[in-house]
């Protein structure tokens, strides 16, 4: 995949690729996508495309978490598309998910496999802890976002 690959409510999850040439994967609907962007430059441009950037995103999102570290990011709020990082994006290891599109999540073994809705799932190098405060914390942005058209009468 050359082209800088767009985030939609299809994608499930990037992660970074295993390959020397490519350096994300994406998984969307029933097929992965590799690409040669990193997963932050998709994530980015993805952002702008919606209107910020991944910069201003996650300023907006320190302010409403009150943190600094593993921010979820709103990719495009008003499609309800929100990502959050499994880990640190600097460890390789790290997985951006769709909050939309998990079904549940849970520990098995060293990892925690977080299956999708339409039945696949991944497994990803975090604990059920970690996954479980990436998930409600962005359940907060959502909320931060969507505050108006939930609570006022």
């Amino acid at each position: 995949m050359g082209k800088l690959y767009i985030i939609s409510s299809d994608t499930k999850a990037i992660m970074r690729h295993t390959s020397s040439y490519f350096r994300a994967k994406v998984l969307e609907g029933n097929e992965d996508k590799d690409s040669i962007h990193t997963p932050e430059q998709i994530i980015d441009n993805s952002c702008l495309l919606y209107g910020s950037n991944l910069k201003g995103r996650k300023e907006a999102v320190q302010k409403i978490l009150c943190t600094t570290s593993k921010l979820p990011v709103p990719v495009s709020p008003t499609r309800g598309v929100f990502m959050f990082p499994t880990s640190s994006t600097k460890n390789k290891d790290c997985v951006w998910v769709a909050f939309h599109q998990i079904k549940f999540y849970e520990q098995r073994a060293d990892m925690t496999y977080i299956e999708f809705l339409d039945g696949t799932g991944i497994y990803v190098n975090a604990s059920e802890n970690t996954i479980d405060t990436q998930y409600k914390r962005t359940s907060q942005v959502i909320v931060h976002y969507n505050r108006r058209i939930l609570f006022d009468h």
